[in-house]
């Protein structure tokens, strides 16, 4: 206990996120309000102890060895519309959940996210997106936490540094805690609609146990092809194939798919048949296994095309 927390042992990790993977960690503990952070992090800090924040482990693979620290899942899950044009969301808060409210008080402006199974303190983490949009065309406001001096810090739109599937937070040590987002009032029916249309793309994904895709897609601008690339096709020559350019990139799906390695196993970590960029937990699937599948993409794609694919998910 650290005064009223409860700090838990040796607890597995694989139902900590959405992979189902994992060793265990030696400590893990649940908060709720700034005051628990607080304690926490002071405890961590006498103990020198590493720690990780998790939201809903949407985004992360744990190794098959032990954490020697200590995981905080926040739940601070708080959700308040302010005159019907912005939201201040805790860090915790389930993006599903946040989008049932979206529709049932019309507001519009996150549809896109359907079918993201993380936290808001997550998307904001490595600027989540899905059907052209980021959570940064509506973030407002960030409020973090100095894991040392516990001091809140704010940092507007302008100053997170928001990048393709990235952030300032990827370059700090202090800890998302609140978000404000822009919304726009938009009648339920539209709101059902797009969320129903975005679900529907999704479903096959979310039948399995993944961390959804494991690498960026590739911007054409950063790779040996970007001369050839049309603006006005949106298209660029691979290889002496035409290959569709989405807003600055090609899916780095294609790649592993061109590679041949599309529905590749190792034990029980699969690319998945589906989409070459989600590797799938068959039931059963070490760590070992998935960053065997993915040191495989990134040699089997730099040796046919000389791109360096990027991890998106956080190794831990």
């Amino acid at each position: 206990m650290v005064g009223a927390i409860t700090i838990k042992r040796n607890i597995s990790l694989k139902n900590l996120t959405t992979f189902k993977i994992g060793g265990r960690a030696k400590y893990f503990t649940e908060i709720v309000s700034k005051k628990q952070l607080i304690q926490v992090l002071r405890w961590v800090n006498k103990k020198n102890l590493p720690f990780f924040v998790l939201g809903n482990g949407s985004n992360v693979l744990f190794k098959d060895d032990n954490y020697s620290g200590l995981v905080i899942k926040l739940n601070n899950s708080t959700i308040n519309c302010h005159q019907n044009k912005t939201l201040t969301l805790g860090a915790g808060v389930y993006l599903p959940e946040l989008l049932q409210k979206c529709v049932k008080n019309e507001w519009g402006g996150l549809e896109w996210a359907a079918g993201i199974p993380g936290t808001i303190g997550g998307a904001v983490y490595g600027n989540a997106g899905a059907f052209g949009h980021e959570i940064k065309d509506r973030v407002i406001r960030v409020t973090t936490i100095d894991p040392v001096n516990f001091i809140e810090k704010s940092y507007y739109s302008r100053q997170c540094q928001f990048g393709y599937r990235t952030s300032v937070f990827k370059q700090l040590s202090e800890i998302i805690w609140k978000v404000e987002l822009a919304i726009t009032p938009e009648p339920q029916s539209n709101i059902q609609q797009q969320m129903i249309a975005n679900l529907a793309s999704k479903q096959v994904l979310l039948k399995y146990a993944s961390a959804g895709s494991v690498f960026k897609n590739v911007l054409i601008q950063e790779t040996p092809y970007r001369n050839s690339y049309n603006p006005k096709t949106q298209e660029v020559k691979i290889l002496n194939q035409r290959i569709k350019v989405k807003g600055g990139k090609v899916s780095a799906g294609w790649f592993i798919e061109a590679c041949g390695l599309k529905g590749k196993k190792c034990g029980k970590a699969m690319i998945a048949p589906f989409h070459a960029n989600v590797i799938i937990n068959l039931g059963g699937a070490k760590a070992d296994e998935v960053i065997y599948l993915i040191e495989l993409c990134q040699r089997m794609v730099w040796k046919k095309f000389k791109i360096k694919l990027e991890v998106e998910i956080i190794i831990i």
